[in-house]
């Protein structure tokens, strides 16, 4: 029976290691895990009973006296780092040693998380194109998660092999985060303290988000399913808690009170003098404009004919609009030189979340700003998009430019740099306004390419101008570069490092290896 013993050892070793491996693989303490322990405690078992003088004698031999003392150490050593571990992970304490305190939650944040009335689930849906875009958002939202003491949790899905998922959040693009509280829902196209902060401040805070759509001159239409209506990004807007409204300034003589921006989208015939003096009048008093306004080539609009919108954000906010289109040669899509395609961007809070991704504009005029500090003092100005090559011109003979075979500018043409939209501030009245030479990037058609939808979105979301957010600034780390020493400098470095280090090691063994050898 003796000779049976290190099977029944064989199989006790084998069972704990299958025990050992299983957990690893599935970390949870199951029947499979639980059924190896006990084949290896009973093989163990085994061979204690068909061999007990081997364990008697090694128990009584200085092996086991040492082997005792060894095991007690162990055991307490394992006893305090499990007794450690379970400290921390129920009182869990971070640090954050990087200078700017890039992966500390604001204050206002920490606030609104300490508000939530109820927890709050964050659903994002990025494909493995857009894993490091995931990784970003994952880290962000982590520390709202550990800061929230249980209201916040987050989860990811794949758009593109969970599509049942997708559509339960009727999600039609990739990297989209969507926030949800109860029955509130927001969508973000861009994760960011910022854009999540104000989810959270406006689902603890509710108030109504309205922005009217101007009607009654051609207007791109907010319901129309076609490729020139705006559904899809009216759609955007409500998935992004906006109420969409409409209103005709023919028929009222105030912008409704409730209107957080009043939003004017390819007209086809101008707006008149009596409607310019409702919406200065809405200006005046802190009000919010968005002026997406087509080429007089793509309107009703005569060439020359006066356009008193125009003439009002001229005169009033130092926008020039010339009666003009944009033709790039060697920038433009699918090599039509009236679709210019531009990644160009100034920055701001508008068109830095666009990670320089393409915009396309299908027939743009240019956007000139006149205004100087000495004319509108009150007024700061955020150019946002510019035309991507300097060889661009702004052609006003459209005439000439559909005749020639080989368009070239001309006299009289306007010249860069061009900017296709721009935004201004008053700093004394609040009020905002954004100006971009062309509607169609808008549109069901162009708003699905590139960032066209996110650019609208953005535009919208700035203008709104939520003003509980107004201290919550982004951080920006500290930029870093390594000052390369003189040549003296550098060449003593080398020598130490590479030379004279690796060489006293070298003697040093040598000593010791030649010491040894005289006492042998």
């Amino acid at each position: 029976m003796k000779r049976l013993a290190p099977l029944g050892l064989a199989l006790g070793i084998g069972g704990f290691i299958a025990a050992a491996v299983i957990w690893i693989l599935q970390r949870q303490f199951d029947v499979y895990v639980q059924g190896s322990l006990v084949v290896g405690l009973v093989g163990l078992a085994l061979a204690m009973m068909l061999n007990p003088g081997v364990l008697q004698t090694w128990l009584g031999g200085r092996q086991a006296r040492y082997g005792s003392n060894v095991l007690v150490m162990t055991v307490f050593f394992i006893g305090i780092l499990v007794l450690v571990n379970y400290i921390i992970y129920k009182n869990p304490k971070r640090w954050d040693l990087t200078q700017d305190q890039t992966n500390t939650l604001a204050p206002e944040t920490l606030d609104a998380l300490k508000q939530l009335p109820q927890p709050v689930l964050a659903v994002g849906f990025y494909s493995a194109q857009s894993a490091s875009t995931q990784t970003t958002a994952q880290q962000l939202l982590e520390r709202y998660k550990i800061e929230s003491a249980g209201k916040f949790n987050y989860e990811f899905h794949d758009p593109l092999s969970e599509p049942t998922v997708a559509q339960q959040y009727n999600i039609t693009r990739d990297s989209t985060l969507v926030i949800t509280m109860g029955q509130e829902r927001e969508e973000l196209s861009f994760a960011s303290e910022q854009e999540v902060t104000g989810v959270l401040i406006r689902f603890t805070h509710p108030t109504k988000r309205v922005v009217y759509f101007v009607t009654g001159h051609g207007e791109r239409d907010t319901t129309d399913l076609a490729e020139e209506g705006i559904s899809k990004l009216s759609d955007l807007l409500k998935r992004q808690n906006y109420e969409v409204q409409t209103v005709n300034l023919q028929v009222t003589t105030t912008v409704p009170s409730e209107a957080k921006v009043l939003i004017i989208v390819g007209s086809k015939i101008p707006v008149t003098e009596i409607e310019v003096g409702v919406i200065r009048q809405y200006l005046d008093t802190g009000g919010k404009l968005v002026v997406l306004l087509d080429p007089p080539v793509q309107t009703q609009l005569e060439p020359g004919t006066a356009e008193p919108l125009v003439n009002y954000l001229q005169t009033t906010w130092g926008f020039k609009l010339p009666q003009d289109v944009i033709v790039d040669l060697y920038n433009s899509v699918s090599q039509q030189p009236l679709i210019p395609v531009t990644n160009s961007y100034n920055g701001g809070p508008i068109t830095d979340k666009l990670q320089k991704i393409a915009t396309g504009f299908p027939l743009v005029r240019t956007v000139v700003i006149s205004g100087t500090p000495e004319t509108f003092p009150n007024i700061t100005y955020t150019q946002l998009v510019k035309t991507q090559d300097d060889r661009a011109w702004g052609e006003t003979d459209l005439e000439n430019l559909s005749a020639s075979e080989a368009p070239a500018p001309g006299e009289g043409d306007t010249t860069p740099p061009f900017f296709i939209g721009v935004a201004a501030e008053n700093t004394t009245t609040k009020a905002r306004v954004v100006v971009f030479g062309d509607s169609d990037f808008a549109n069901n058609t162009w708003s699905e390419q590139g960032a066209n939808s996110q650019l609208f979105a953005n535009i919208v979301n700035w203008a709104v101008a939520d003003q509980n957010l107004l201290n919550l600034s982004t951080k920006l780390p500290t930029s870093r570069t390594l000052a390369l020493m003189d040549a003296l400098t550098i060449n003593l470095i080398l020598l130490v490092t590479v030379i004279l280090m690796p060489l006293s090691v070298l003697i040093l063994g040598g000593v010791v290896w030649f010491q040894r050898r005289r006492h042998i």
